[in-house]
């Protein structure tokens, strides 16, 4: 009898600890995917192949125009094949697409556990002028002896929201310009250099948005917190000026003299896209932004029509 009642408890004993083990596997996962704002369509993705038509759209409307322009277009459903890639090889001046690879190494750093996103950085606005050639945006009232502090949260959030060219400094020389180059390097970024000029190209911040879609930038976690940053851009003239107001686009702006670029995911449900543009020697500065705006336009309808589609 107590040999049956012990094999008895036993069994039972069993039962409930694998039913706990299983139960607290599947809460894992439920938090885990309630974490992360960005669904993701992945699988084994066919190479990059360049659709013709798609193509030739943006080709022939750029035709004649003045400047030169970048485009890299990729389809990021596993059978994608709805792609672009115009001059993107070429090196442009990154402008403020310099600041993707800046935010990923500061990731870097507070995932190594180095800084926190709480930690405190600082800088007198004089020196941030001496570094940045002038006076940035939002700071022409204070004065030059005034201390600029936020936490590197706020740098961050301030970076990817309104591109703050002082906040960007304060992180960088937090972390050093060298890892910034570095985490360029480590995400396979061959075309970047951190000089001056800051120079990329279409196909390097392409890869960028592509690992940031895969969760393949520091970790998952960092990943979707870029993502969701640049989600709250307030720089929307360009890649969201003429789509949909209710659609979710993570994007970085860059813009210099006769340079406007702009950068990101476009989370169109069901068949999500990177899109890149880049331009140079450009004439008429508010031209650039339209043509940018309209290429956007362009590819959202095209991938709208029929999203998902296998060519």
């Amino acid at each position: 009898m107590s040999k049956i009642f012990g094999s008895f408890l036993f069994k039972l004993v069993l039962t409930v600890a694998v039913s706990v083990f299983i139960g607290y596997q599947i809460a894992k996962i439920e938090v885990k995917e309630a974490q992360h704002s960005f669904r993701k369509i992945l699988g084994t993705q066919v190479q990059m192949q360049t659709d013709n038509k798609l193509q030739s759209a943006i080709e022939g409307f750029l035709a004649g125009g003045e400047g030169d322009y970048a485009v890299w277009v990729k389809d990021l459903t596993p059978s994608g094949r709805r792609n672009v890639s115009i001059n993107s090889g070429q090196k442009f001046a990154a402008a403020s697409l310099y600041k993707l690879f800046l935010m990923a190494a500061v990731y870097k750093e507070v995932n190594a556990g180095k800084i926190t996103l709480d930690t405190e950085i600082s800088a007198k606005l004089s020196h941030l002028d001496s570094i940045f050639g002038g006076r940035d945006f939002g700071y022409e009232d204070f004065d030059d002896s005034e201390i600029i502090e936020y936490s590197v949260r706020e740098s961050l959030e301030r970076v990817a929201g309104i591109s703050d060219n002082f906040a960007a400094i304060m992180l960088a020389e937090k972390i050093s310009w060298g890892k910034v180059q570095a985490i360029a390097e480590e995400l396979g970024a061959q075309s970047t250099t951190l000089k001056d000029p800051i120079r990329t190209s279409a196909d390097d911040i392409g890869l960028v948005f592509e690992k940031l879609y895969k969760g393949e930038v520091v970790s998952v976690e960092a990943s979707e917190q870029i993502l969701d940053m640049l989600s709250k851009s307030k720089l929307n003239n360009r890649i969201p000026a003429l789509l949909p107001d209710d659609l979710k686009i993570a994007h970085k702006t860059g813009e210099l003299s006769r340079v406007r670029n702009d950068a990101g995911i476009v989370f169109l449900e069901g068949n999500p896209y990177v899109i890149v543009m880049m331009s140079k020697n450009l004439r008429g500065e508010d031209d650039g932004v339209e043509n940018l705006a309209q290429i956007s336009k362009m590819v959202f309808d095209y991938y709208a029509a029929n999203p998902g589609e296998k060519r």
